[in-house]
């Protein structure tokens, strides 16, 4: 009874759900039926295992038809990459050998498929996605390794053709906001929040800052797939992408203005009130109109940095930041016009690409270990089932959830697998009854992959259903082959589940302390090339681990915080470095600035206490006389002994 009502209230509940929602239904419609039309098309021209037409359905899922066209356009370009690997793998001739070159090459996979981002990373798990196909399933056989890699790209084909035939007919077109009206609103917000960051004792300033940068986070995130399949869109990505640089940029600087001018008057103060009035004017008119102007915002910074000489310097970058995102978003209506470099670089995860690649090695390698030593028929299975979860969910912060939910759907595929060929095959006889029979199968489980929460449980089922029970193949089966095919297979996954869970995890705690890790390698970068064109290429990727570490903060306001720190310093190394190299040192404090840069670019190990010893040096130093190093190494020590945690010399595993 309480098995029964554990399944209940799992997968019967989700399956319940499913059938609920008319999004779900309609998209399990389409699943199905690209499916069925890739593996008849398949059948009716005689190709071999006309099944693998279906998996390719199955694999491209029926995303926006964006996506689709260009996840289709990754799926063909991964297999026909991970179709000659294959085939120059099997030319090494001994088995060993052959399996020995595919654990490397799943490992150069795995580290490709966790450095890339969006369709180019599925590219990359399909190339060795396809090269364990064409190796695992003719090492050791008569099958001609050429042969059946070029039925897998024709599969492939008439997989993607069915695919976007099915969607481009039925889905309905996504009526999603352009990228220059959803830019529009964030930008709008992101003025407001600038105003707010302007002033003091705000005391809602860190949750809207934290809620506004996860929301900048997210949408720079989902960017690149919300362009998809428009070339128009994706010229609007630079502009795009300048706009959210620009406005971590302009935070940050709020930032410094107003802990520079803490100490100021009330009267002083009213200047920065007129200057947050202006940004909020434009803001409201940006929204009502959909055009910004900076002009009255930008006299106003003018005015202030005139009658306040020691702000000049931060106001003149505040001003550049402005007139910059003024730019980019008339740009983002004229994708012709030019716009300046990218300003966020993506930067990978090198401890991750490093732990991917070792476990896909491993993964593969003990598979292939166990199929060699024993010689099992269906060891090949062992290796191909390790391959799958292994090189697909290498890019994934946490993978586990989803590789347990490939174990339960792929458990439950091999038991009705081995059911159909011992027992509803040779009842139906006829290939196009027995794939009518399985129908209800594969509606059940693509209701399952088309709800987010079960996606892989309902793919997984798809495809090891549709490998092992070949619906449409009515040659009689062994038992026991169909049996140890099936356990095989099954156990290649749990190998998979193994390496992810034990041998060398990752989740998002993780993800987030090597993230940190790289910012503090980014910040030591633009300290030591303070002051030459790489500090700029450096900046810009602090930019985007920055980005990268709120979106994992979890609405954790402290981290949000410790990030928008880490940026704070990078730029006050930019403009340390500028002094240093073009300011006469005496006059505006050579040696403060080199203390600054030296700290910066050396390990911190009480960040804290660096930040106090900072201050301890220069509290001497009258503010009326105070240079721009003073100021800038002033910040400096603020954020350190506010922000000390991100900064730390902890090493990232």
């Amino acid at each position: 009874m309480a098995r029964w009502t554990a399944f209940r209230n799992g997968p019967m509940t989700k399956l319940n759900g499913a059938l609920r929602d008319p999004h779900i239904r309609a998209t399990a419609l389409r699943l199905t039926l690209a499916a069925m039309i890739a593996m008849v098309v398949a059948t009716g021209l005689g190709l071999q295992n006309p099944w693998w037409a279906a998996m390719a359905t199955w694999m491209i899922g029926q995303p926006p038809r964006g996506l689709l066209l260009e996840r289709s356009v990754a799926q063909f370009a991964g297999t026909l990459l991970g179709a000659a690997a294959g085939v120059a793998i099997t030319l090494a001739g001994n088995p060993s050998l052959q399996l020995a070159w595919l654990a490397l090459w799943l490992a150069l996979c795995c580290g490709l498929t966790n450095a890339m981002r969006h369709q180019r990373a599925y590219g990359a798990a399909l190339a060795g996605l396809t090269a364990s196909v064409v190796v695992t399933l003719t090492t050791g056989t008569e099958i001609a390794p050429v042969s059946f890699a070029g039925a897998r790209i024709a599969d492939t084909l008439i997989g993607i053709g069915a695919a976007l035939a099915v969607g481009f007919m039925l889905q309905p077109r996504a009526r999603a906001q352009t990228l220059s009206a959803r830019s529009a609103t964030v930008l709008a917000d992101g003025l407001r929040l600038v105003g707010m960051a302007l002033q003091q004792h705000q005391t809602d300033l860190v949750a809207r800052e934290s809620a506004f940068l996860s929301t900048l986070a997210a949408i720079s995130a989902g960017a690149e797939d919300a362009a998809a399949g428009s070339l128009r869109a994706r010229r609007g990505l630079r502009p795009l992408n300048t706009i959210f640089a620009s406005l971590l940029d302009l935070i940050v600087v709020a930032r410094m203005i107003r802990k520079a001018s803490e100490s100021r008057s009330i009267t002083r103060q009213a200047d920065l009130a007129a200057l947050r009035a202006e940004l909020e004017r434009a803001a409201d008119a940006l929204q009502e109109t959909g055009k910004l102007d900076p002009l009255p915002a930008l006299g106003m910074a003018e005015r202030i940095a005139a009658d306040h000489a020691e702000l000049k310097a931060i106001l003149g970058s505040f001003a550049a930041e402005l007139r910059e995102i003024a730019q980019s978003h008339q740009a983002l209506a004229h994708p012709g016009r030019t716009v300046c470099a990218a300003r966020l670089h993506p930067q990978p995860d090198l401890t991750g690409l490093r732990r991917a690649m070792a476990r896909g090695f491993l993964a593969i390698a003990a598979s292939a270990l166990v199929w060699t030593v024993t010689g099992w028929e269906a060891g090949r299975f062992l290796v191909l089932g390790a391959s799958i979860f292994t090189v697909l969910f290498a890019t994934l912060d946490q993978p586990l959830p989803l590789v347990r939910q490939g174990l339960i759907g792929g458990a439950v595929a091999a038991l009705a697998a081995v059911a159909w060929r011992l027992d509803v095959v040779p009842f139906a006889e006829v290939p196009w009854f027995s794939l009518l029979l399985a129908l209800p199968l594969f509606c059940a489980a693509s209701l399952l992959q088309a709800s987010r929460a079960t996606i892989f449980a309902g793919l997984t089922f798809n495809m090891f259903f549709a490998v092992l029970a070949r619906p449409v193949d009515m040659l009689p089966s062994s038992s026991q082959v169909v049996v140890a095919s099936a356990a095989m297979l099954i156990l290649g996954v749990a190998i998979s589940d193994f390496f992810y869970r034990w041998v060398l995890p990752m989740d998002v705690d993780r993800r987030r302390r090597h993230i940190e890790a790289s910012i503090r390698r980014e910040i030591v970068s633009v300290s030591l090339r303070a002051g030459t064109p790489w500090a700029e290429r450096h900046l810009s990727r602090l930019r985007h681990l920055v980005l990268e570490m709120v979106m994992r903060a979890r609405a954790d306001t402290e981290v949000v915080g410790n990030a928008v720190a880490a940026l704070s310093l990078g730029h006050i190394a930019m403009r340390l470095g500028q002094i240093a190299h073009q300011e006469t040192p005496a006059a505006d404090g050579g040696a403060i600035t080199k203390d600054c840069l030296r700290r910066l670019a050396n390990p911190i190990s009480d960040p804290a206490a660096c930040g106090r010893e900072i201050l301890k040096a220069n509290q001497a130093v009258p503010a009326e006389t105070a240079t721009s190093a003073v100021r800038l190494a002033h910040l400096m020590a603020r954020e350190l002994v506010d922000h000390p945690k991100v900064f730390t010399s902890s090493t990232a595993t």
